[in-house]
């Protein structure tokens, strides 16, 4: 019996309007601090950025733009692991949307690619541009520039290595 009336609590709270409030408001308020963080990158001020970056992927934790957004400030600013962390939380969003296959799916293999490069971790980051090389190359084709943008950072990768 008590297990039926918390249950019967939990569904009651979770589809009351106030509560549907509360989950639009925090999708609003990441909008607006993504906003913020666009205008900060526009005067030129990374750390503000990445705060308000943090703020929004704290608001919505399951928007994988924000997040991959995100990461990049933080490989910007030479928070490398930080940058590494919502990359793989980012990649795990989006394959669970789209499948392994998909553009988003390979733009974050990239990023990933580009931060083991600074890194100098030669083998992830050939790795991971060859798995984002894969996708994009079967998804937009061998001549878009997207696919030799990434055959470039591949290749540039693997000169690194010899």
């Amino acid at each position: 019996m008590f297990k039926f009336i918390i249950l019967s609590l939990i569904i009651i709270i979770h589809d009351s309007p106030s509560f549907a409030q509360i989950s639009h408001q925090k999708i609003s308020n990441s909008i607006a601090e993504n906003e913020l963080a666009k205008a900060a990158m526009l005067a030129k001020n990374d750390i503000k950025a990445y705060k308000h970056l943090q703020e929004a992927t704290n608001l919505d934790p399951s928007n994988s733009t924000f997040i991959n957004s995100t990461a990049y400030m933080a490989m910007k600013l030479g928070e490398f692991k930080s940058s590494l962390n919502y990359l793989q939380k980012a990649l795990y969003i989006d394959i669970e949307k789209f499948g392994n296959n998909h553009p988003n799916v390979a733009a974050i293999h990239n990023n990933m690619g580009n931060v083991y490069s600074l890194l100098e971790n030669r083998k992830n980051a050939i790795h991971h541009f060859n798995v984002a090389y894969k996708i994009i190359s079967e998804y937009l084709g061998e001549k878009h520039p997207q696919t030799i943008n990434i055959k470039k950072n591949l290749e540039r990768e693997a000169e690194k290595i010899n």
